[in-house]
């Protein structure tokens, strides 16, 4: 387990002492926000500090000093006084602003950060690119150190109101807008919205665990919560190729989108503006049963699922004859009869060199009939089997295909097979 630890930065001022109030709660009379947050949170078990500082911080705030203005107690002893029970590190830094010192500072940062660390983050004296820099530096390290940003904190002290206690101010809600970044890129490219699913759990988890919390902004919440987990759905029934509920699926997330829309919240905020982005992933799916078997194998493919996509692309290809030709579509030995009339139908295969039980004879010689029309465009359907298999067998086989030629003869097969779909499409009675 990782230890909690708060970060800050020591500046060059001449602060002035005051009370900070985080929580209904005051600290002692104190020049520097670093002893009010490990005073104030103690209770959650910081008890690390690690402080940030210039050579010109360090020898104006971190060491007591005299000046025209009087005694001012540094940084160092004002924690040994208030928490000495804290383990204090100070990391001198570079004052330039350039390029190189930003990176320095990434790497420096970086370099303190343990394995799991519970990093409490202190912005207050943070100045020019230094915030930037810190907050990308603690998303980096949620990934590779498994880290996790547990507070971001601001002291609000107005220098015209000294007696007045300064709140420290909980920002971690901005922390949280990097997931959401994460989560939403996530989705736009491959359509997987796990991490959106996932973040509006948590937030979700939030609103109703705070007991000020009404029953009807419970309910608001409850509605987008929902919504994400039907989105959430939607991508596993893709990733899954669970053909014959998609529509279904895409159906009841425009029903969700639509309650959502009359949902005026201030919770989960980033997932509203999400909305008309939502729609337009799926905005080609729409009441044409057969025309929706082949958007799928088209969002597959959009959406860099390769190897669903030659899955939907020729099992959609076999459902579409289904439904055409009334056939059960989940009667797996149709379907098979089915796949061998394509490729006797398409290789010119003559009947006494049939592959085929005698029982099946004569359900393979009225499809070949009924299929007649369709020959053409069934050339497609036979050179992607072979790459199917390719996949599906983990390329275990003699003859292989480079990686690099599935997606763009995915991509080539689905336009091939697009006026097959569109000529079922028409022929279908619904």
């Amino acid at each position: 387990m990782g230890r909690k630890v708060l970060f800050s930065f020591l500046g060059l001022g001449d602060y002035i002492e005051c009370i900070y109030e985080y929580e209904g709660k005051t600290s002692t009379l104190t020049r520097f926000i670093q002893t009010s947050i490990l005073e104030q949170m103690r209770d959650e078990g910081l008890q690390e500090l690690v402080v940030f500082a210039t050579k010109e911080a360090k020898s104006q705030n971190w060491q007591d000093h005299e000046n025209e203005k009087g005694f001012f107690e540094g940084l160092e002893n004002a924690l040994q006084r208030i928490t000495p029970e804290a383990n204090v590190k100070l990391v001198e830094i570079s004052s330039s602003q350039d390029e190189e010192a930003n990176w320095n500072l990434f790497d420096t940062i970086l370099s303190e950060i343990q394995e799991g660390d519970e990093i409490y983050f202190d912005i207050t004296h943070s100045f020019r690119s230094i915030p930037f820099v810190a907050l990308i530096v603690l998303n980096y390290a949620r990934l590779i150190k498994k880290a996790t940003i547990r507070k971001i904190v601001y002291g609000l002290f107005d220098p015209k109101q000294p007696d007045i206690p300064a709140l420290i101010v909980d920002v971690t809600n901005m922390a949280t807008l990097l997931d959401w970044t994460i989560g939403v890129d996530q989705f736009l490219k491959t359509g997987d919205a796990t991490a959106i699913k996932e973040l509006t759990n948590r937030e979700t988890g939030t609103v109703f665990k705070n007991r000020t919390t009404s029953n009807e902004e419970k309910q608001k919440v409850k509605a987008l919560n929902q919504l994400a987990a039907q989105l959430n759905r939607i991508g596993q029934s893709f990733q899954t190729c669970r053909s014959l509920k998609i529509t279904e699926e895409i159906q009841e997330l425009r029903n969700q989108i639509e309650v959502a829309r009359d949902t005026q919240t201030s919770k989960i905020k980033p997932l509203a503006p999400l909305l008309d982005e939502i729609e337009k992933k799926y905005e080609e799916f729409r009441d044409d049963e057969i025309m929706n078997l082949f958007y799928s194998a088209k969002w597959c493919s959009e959406n860099h699922l390769t190897q669903q996509g030659y899955t939907m692309l020729l099992e959609n290809c076999i459902t579409a004859i289904c439904k055409v030709f009334q056939i059960n579509e989940i009667d797996s030995e149709k379907r098979m009869l089915i796949n061998s009339a394509i490729r006797i139908l398409s290789e010119n295969i003559p009947e006494t060199k049939w592959k085929v039980k005698e029982e099946n004879v004569p359900f393979v010689r009225e499809m070949v009939s009924k299929l007649q029309p369709y020959k053409n465009n069934f050339a497609a359907f036979n050179s992607i089997l072979d790459l199917r298999n390719d996949i599906n067998h983990g390329g275990a086989r003699e003859s292989q295909s480079k990686v690099e030629s599935f997606q763009p003869k995915l991509n080539n097969a689905i336009l091939a097979l697009k006026p097959f779909f569109e000529k079922m499409s028409s022929t279908y009675i619904r």
